[in-house]
């Protein structure tokens, strides 16, 4: 069964995740909090304002870093596949 969320709780972590956040918006940083709370109850996980705060931070970190090229990765096909294009015709 679905709790109801303590509103003081969620307006706590979305102000101290909007201190460290400060590139986002007051409003999308108390909407990950609430998604976050609302996606574990869902889930059937014990919701705690930690484990809130948690999670919703890694969400806010990938909003707000930049993702890199794995050069690692395999060329364009392979990812899918995992084979390598066949190359062209000599």
């Amino acid at each position: 069964m679905l709790q109801t969320f303590p509103v003081q709780d969620l307006s706590r972590i979305s102000a101290r995740l909007h201190d460290e956040y400060s590139a986002l918006s007051h409003r999308r940083v108390e909407r990950c909090v609430s998604d976050t709370w609302k996606c574990a109850e869902h889930l059937g996980i014990a919701v705690t304002p930690h484990l809130v705060e948690r999670v919703a931070r890694e969400h806010l970190e990938a909003m707000v870093t930049p993702s890199q090229p794995d050069r690692d990765a395999p060329s364009t096909g392979a990812l899918f596949t995992g084979h390598h294009p066949v190359p062209g015709a000599r």
